[in-house]
């Protein structure tokens, strides 16, 4: 078990550090003119393959590991055909979407097709991550982010056709499917379809489309709607530095939530109800450690890392809306992995929806209000506006669910350490600056006397019980 577990760890590393790779890739041969076109590109194949898959892949996660195993064939082949409809149903949806759009509708067609193959690419990568398959998991991973990219990369250079780019991006997604589906499609000659496990499927997953909707609104639907408002190179430049720092927020996440997840479902069933909301908010306060850790590192070394990683064009003019970017990141992220988190662990799936509806409906006034009057700044305001929003609300209807008093005296706290850490990074800065060090030099001394303080203060406060964390007991 701690050998599949570290398995699926790294599964998880390596596709979030290829994501930002493959971020890194296209901004700096793209550039932001024509990142900022393939961002809104991607922006809607996440959204579509979100909408339609992601409530799927979930119902798998939840049920695979709790089926007999003389269960699992039916519920994989019932599952089988449930994609294949709603893959069809995409289909006719982006067929007629075409006659909608304007532009260039071999580069629509491309997105469409992009769209499909990922969504199959991510179903049967959750297939063999949910039987074990931890190698063909991995490989995936890579072939998802930096195989995609490599290969988009490739035949971009070649021809600067965005159409043949995401088709050849869509091609690695066919290989990535049958990598790893090979093995489990056969059960469509052997198994039988279950309306049962039918049913089940959907009373969990459906009422999640409401809350993916919301995700779509608050992480894909911007990049559209400032593309009606800005030029492609401002849309570039923000796609880029939100990508970034939401795929590097989301790693201090995903590295301790995914495999702490199915071990505070076990937990559920061996403690007391007050003991696992204990230990849940020690969880969540450890995320949120991690995710500050990333803020501080990122904002104390913006002047060397932004350029680095997203090359001069973008880097440079990205870093006056780091600081509000880096705030909203972690308000989301840390509502969509403590709070949410803590609905899917006692199947709360419905107050889920009402929550996301809820946000969904804030997040699309509030982000195209922003956007028509002010542009990027005014966006970025609206989306600060609905993170927050769904973070306060998430928080009433989980306090029944979580330590509430735990929770919220552990975050203040960290927050407070966190700015007094960086605080003393910008002062260190300022001060050794004036020795004529390499800029390198006096980053790297400030941004380590930021992360040291935080750690320092955070270890030794105790602030969640993490010296037990860090020796394996909670």
């Amino acid at each position: 078990m701690a050998k599949k577990g570290l398995g699926l760890t790294v599964g998880y590393g390596i596709s979030l550090i290829g994501g930002i790779l493959s971020l890194m890739i296209y901004a700096r041969m793209l550039g932001p003119q024509a990142y900022g076109r393939l961002a809104v590109y991607l922006a809607l194949v996440e959204a579509f393959q979100g909408i339609c898959f992601q409530w799927h892949r979930l119902a798998l996660v939840r049920y695979w590991n709790t089926l007999p195993h003389n269960e699992r064939d039916t519920y994989l082949f019932t599952s089988h055909l449930t994609w294949i409809f709603v893959g069809v149903f995409g289909v006719i949806v982006w067929l007629l979407s075409l006659f909608c759009v304007g532009g260039s509708q071999a580069e629509w067609c491309a997105v469409a097709l992009v769209a499909l193959t990922k969504s199959a690419a991510l179903y049967t990568q959750e297939i063999a991550r949910a039987s074990g398959a931890i190698l063909r998991y991995s490989v995936a991973s890579f072939l998802l982010t930096v195989g995609a990219t490599s290969a988009g990369i490739a035949v971009w250079s070649a021809t600067h056709s965005m159409a043949l780019m995401l088709g050849a991006t869509a091609t690695i997604f066919i290989a990535q499917t049958i990598l790893c589906g090979f093995g489990h499609f056969r059960i469509l000659r052997t198994a039988q379809f279950d309306q049962r496990q039918l049913q089940k499927m959907m009373g969990y997953g459906l009422p999640l489309i409401p809350v993916f909707l919301a995700t779509a609104a608050l992480t894909r639907i911007d990049r559209p709607i400032l593309e009606a408002f800005e030029s492609s190179r401002v849309v570039g430049i923000y796609a880029a530095t939100s990508g970034l720092i939401i795929n590097a927020v989301s790693a201090a996440c995903l590295l301790i939530v995914t495999p702490a997840y199915p071990w505070l479902l076990r937990e559920k069933e061996t403690r007391s109800r007050s003991d696992h909301q204990l230990l849940h908010a020690r969880v969540g306060l450890l995320t949120l450690a991690g995710m500050l850790v990333v803020f501080i590192i990122v904002f104390l070394a913006r002047d060397i890392a932004l350029p680095l990683l997203l090359g001069t064009e973008i880097g440079a003019p990205a870093q006056r809306i780091l600081f509000p970017l880096l705030s909203m990141a972690i308000i989301g992220a840390f509502r969509m992995h403590f709070f949410d988190q803590s609905f899917h662990l006692h199947a709360k799936t419905r107050i889920l929806m009402v929550i996301n509806l809820s946000t969904l409906v804030v997040a699309t006034v509030s982000v195209y209000l922003g956007a028509r009057l002010d542009g990027l700044e005014g966006l970025i305001f609206g989306l600060l506006i609905a993170n927050t929003f769904s973070l306060f609300v998430s928080a009433i209807f989980a306090r029944n669910l979580v330590d509430i008093r735990q929770i919220t005296t552990g975050a203040i706290i960290l927050v407070v350490i966190a700015s007094f850490a960086l605080w003393c990074g910008t002062l260190f800065f300022n001060f050794i600056e004036r020795f004529y060090l390499s800029n390198y030099l006096v980053t790297g001394i400030s941004t380590l006397t930021g992360v040291m303080i935080f750690a320092g203060l955070y270890i030794g406060g105790n602030i969640g019980s993490v010296r037990g964390a860090l020796v394996g007991r909670l």
